[in-house]
């Protein structure tokens, strides 16, 4: 089943930038500095787009929603006042977007209501939260989007829960 491919990896930065800021973050918020995936499966589209005008068009909307939620576009840094407290440094580094195809079909995944080991695919070409990469290197937010062998697409997402909670990332997406 895993037998996917990228087509493109880009990293999508904010449209327009905002005033350069960084957002404090609270001890609850460093509790958790963890990364959270969601998977959505849609079925092929009805207006006969192709999967590449669908990733780009994705890729075009993100832009200018950036520019207004410019701090998923920033990075975790060290605060200034003190080296132990971390931060959110607004700066337009960009969210990291990948594009992916697989053979799979989406009724080889059965019930898709549980998380499955399956599904780890569908994140597969977004930095991992175990890569060696320098916390201020690496993106607050990642999207892959997949089209399955059947022509159904999956949309996935990786977001550091520092930036946004659960309820926050629904209603983003």
């Amino acid at each position: 089943m895993e037998n996917v491919k990228l087509v493109e990896k880009v990293v999508n930065a904010p449209e327009k930038l905002k005033q350069p800021r960084r957002l404090f973050l609270s001890n609850i918020d460093l509790a958790l500095v963890v990364y959270q995936e969601t998977v959505i499966f849609f079925d092929p589209p009805s207006n006969g787009m192709s999967f590449s005008e669908a990733y780009h068009s994705l890729f075009h909307t993100l832009g200018p929603l950036l520019a207004e939620y410019d701090f998923l576009a920033g990075r975790r840094v060290p605060s200034l006042e003190d080296s132990n407290h971390f931060e959110i440094e607004c700066n337009g580094a960009g969210v990291v977007v990948a594009a992916a195809r697989t053979d799979t079909k989406l009724d080889e995944f059965g019930e898709l209501l549980v998380p499955k080991k399956e599904f780890r695919q569908f994140v597969a070409f977004l930095p991992q939260e175990a890569e060696e990469m320098d916390h201020k290197d690496k993106p607050l937010v990642s999207f892959q989007f997949t089209q399955l062998g059947c022509g159904s697409l999956v949309f996935a997402s990786r977001f550091n829960h520092c930036a946004v909670d659960g309820v926050a990332v629904r209603e983003f997406e």
